[in-house]
């Protein structure tokens, strides 16, 4: 699955399996800064999934990532190569 998300005037295209690792690889991507991440593609993912000033960030990747506090975290650990392998797809669009 494609998506594509970014901040501010930057634009980036991130390929995965699906998009609990897609989310996470975006994360890593930006950071510190990942409360500032937009999801601009798939429609269904920006009006569900988003995070954006979301606070506190990590009440709500818990949210997305199962519900359980812990969730976000637990998800990386386990699944650090997929979300490695999808990092590595990670286009600059604009």
């Amino acid at each position: 699955m494609k998506f594509e998300y970014g901040a501010m005037s930057s634009k980036f295209s991130i390929e995965a399996d699906n998009k609990l690792t897609a989310y996470a690889g975006m994360i890593l991507h930006f950071g510190g800064n990942a409360a500032m991440i937009a999801i601009y593609e798939p429609e269904e993912s920006r009006k569900e999934d988003s995070w954006l000033f979301a606070s506190p960030l990590e009440d709500r990747l818990d949210e997305i990532f199962g519900g359980e506090k812990g969730c976000f975290f637990k998800y990386l650990d386990e699944h650090l190569e997929e979300i490695k392998a999808a990092v590595d797809t990670i286009e600059k669009l604009i």
